[in-house]
């Protein structure tokens, strides 16, 4: 059973397999070229790398947990982005479950997103990307 919950730090917490440490997640916020170029590798990323939305969503909630946290994993140890431009993990799980999320629900992926200040990527500060 899956549980998501908040702690002080202003982490989201998503408990998806017992014995697994929770994925911990934090809204990824395109402020400028840095993060927007993240993010569209991010996009080709998961469209080159998960599975079709038509078998995500078919997954059970752990699986479908366990395969964010694979491939946020494999696109850390990819890109570096901790270390080469200061995006941590928590960012990097959230965009990708973002992407994983707005697949399934518009049936494939895609490289243009609705954005709001709920979603778990928006856009923040004065930077404007075309998204």
């Amino acid at each position: 059973m899956v549980t998501v919950s908040a702690n002080e730090e202003g982490y989201t917490l998503i408990n998806y397999a017992e014995g697994k440490r929770p994925l911990k997640i934090v809204t990824y916020h395109i402020n400028d070229e840095v993060y927007d170029g993240y993010f569209s590798e991010i996009v080709r990323f998961v469209q080159a790398e998960a599975n079709a939305p038509s078998h995500v969503i078919q997954m059970e909630e752990s699986k479908f947990f366990a395969l964010a946290e694979r491939l946020a994993t494999v696109f850390c140890k990819a890109y570096a982005p901790t270390r080469n431009a200061g995006i941590t993990k928590p960012e990097i799980r959230a965009a990708i479950l973002f992407v994983l999320y707005a697949g399934i629900e518009a049936g494939h992926y895609s490289d243009k997103f609705t954005m709001t200040n709920t979603t778990l990527v928006r856009l923040g500060g004065d930077y404007n990307a075309s998204r």
